[in-house]
C-alpha cells in the first residue's frame, strides 16, 4: 500500500547545523514537505499541528520562531465572505533559502578542533 503517493521531498542535510529544537524542525519540515517546488504551501495551523503531533499553540509558536529566523516568511490572509465581510484564510508560508552556515566559533562545543586549525568532529576522533 503506497503512503501518501510515494511522493518524496528534499531538504538540505544542514539544516542540522542551524540548533533547531525537535517542534520547529518538525514544523519546518512539514511545510517544506507542502510547498514541494513551488517554496510555497498554506496548511492551517490545525493541519500543521496534526502532522507534527504537537498542540496547535506548540505549531504557532514554532512558525512563529522561524520567521524570527527566517527560514520562512508568513503573509497573512484574507478571504471574503459572500456578504462582503472579510475573514482569516490560511497564512501563506514562503519557504526561504537557508542563511549561510553558522561557523565553527558559532558551534563552539560540537567538536575539537586540529592543530592546522580545522573542526575534528566526535566521529573522526580515534
Amino acid at each position: 500500500m503506497p503512503i501518501l503517493g510515494e511522493r518524496f521531498y528534499q531538504m538540505s542535510n544542514s539544516i542540522f547545523y542551524y540548533d533547531l529544537k525537535p517542534i520547529p524542525l518538525a514544523v519546518y519540515s512539514y511545510l517544506v514537505c507542502c510547498a514541494g517546488q513551488k517554496d510555497l504551501c498554506w496548511p492551517s495551523i490545525k493541519t500543521i499541528a496534526l502532522h507534527c503531533s504537537c498542540s496547535e499553540n506548540a505549531a504557532r509558536d514554532a512558525v512563529k520562531q522561524l520567521v524570527e529566523r527566517g527560514f520562512i516568511r508568513k503573509v497573512a490572509t484574507k478571504q471574503m465572505r459572500r456578504d462582503g465581510s472579510w475573514r482569516q484564510s490560511n497564512n501563506h508560508y514562503y519557504i526561504l533559502p537557508l542563511l549561510a552556515l553558522p561557523t565553527a566559533r558559532h558551534r563552539a562545543g560540537t567538536g575539537a578542533t586540529t592543530g592546522d586549525g580545522e573542526e575534528m568532529y566526535q566521529q573522526d576522533k580515534g
